[in-house]
């Protein structure tokens, strides 16, 4: 369940999906590190909008923001009320550059940053809805991450991780309107596809976004890395 983000160049991505964005009211990314709920974070409505979005979803009849969901499981999301609506008409696509999870021992939290080794960005599936924020006095674009059981590799360190779309399948996954076909994107993303290292325990400060949070931390070398996420890496290669 990825709750911290790092979003720092969508170049790659806007090359990728140009055929779907009919609507770029982004232009040039602001570069972010450590973002963590409540953040405005870009998405790809199949609406053809490229935009920021609140990053914790709500749906347009909640009574509250005390409802917010960072998140919606996969195996679920068509069950539950509140997801619904939204995984049928309101998909959309959120382009990552990683995201942290953390390995939790006696003493102490671990941050890793989780990305892709291949590809600069991470695609990540998602709904939305608009919400009227009375703070604002307006509507905002809310959305949340759909979720699956994580690979074998990034399940040393936790149970979820994001789905992950492939190129391929984003005009699917967007304007598609067969359910049985959009959920079988719902694909546990491969051992082999990600890097996974260890980052500075500064990203477990909400409020610290700098460049060295997507470092990887100096002087650790792979034998200082978990085991269990060595092992599974080493086995991935064959």
């Amino acid at each position: 369940m990825p709750g911290r983000l790092s979003i720092y160049d969508d170049k790659a991505f806007k090359v990728d999906a140009s055929s779907l964005i009919q609507n770029d009211m982004i232009e040039e990314l602001t570069p972010r590190y450590n973002i963590p709920p409540t953040t405005p974070i870009p998405a790809l409505l199949n609406n053809g909008n490229y935009l920021y979005t609140h990053f914790g979803y709500l749906p347009s009849w909640a009574m509250s923001k005390a409802s917010m969901n960072m998140n919606a499981r996969s195996e679920s999301i068509y069950e539950k009320k509140t997801f619904r609506e939204s995984f049928k008409y309101r998909r959309c696509i959120i382009p990552i550059n990683g995201f942290y999870e953390w390995e939790k021992d006696d003493k102490e939290k671990i941050p890793y940053l989780v990305s892709d080794l291949e590809n600069d960005y991470l695609a990540l599936a998602g709904i939305w809805d608009e919400y009227f924020d009375e703070q604002l006095n307006m509507k905002i674009v809310t959305i949340a991450l759909i979720t699956c059981a994580a690979n074998e590799k990034l399940g040393k360190i936790h149970h979820r991780m994001p789905v992950v779309l492939e190129k391929k399948d984003f005009t699917t996954w967007l304007n598609s309107g067969d359910i049985k076909e959009v959920n079988s994107l719902f694909k546990i993303y491969p051992n082999e596809k990600i890097n996974i290292y260890e980052v500075t325990n500064e990203v477990n400060k909400v409020l610290f976004d700098e460049v060295i949070c997507i470092k990887k931390v100096e002087g650790k070398k792979e034998k200082d890395l978990p085991k269990e996420i060595k092992e599974v890496g080493q086995l991935s290669l064959f």
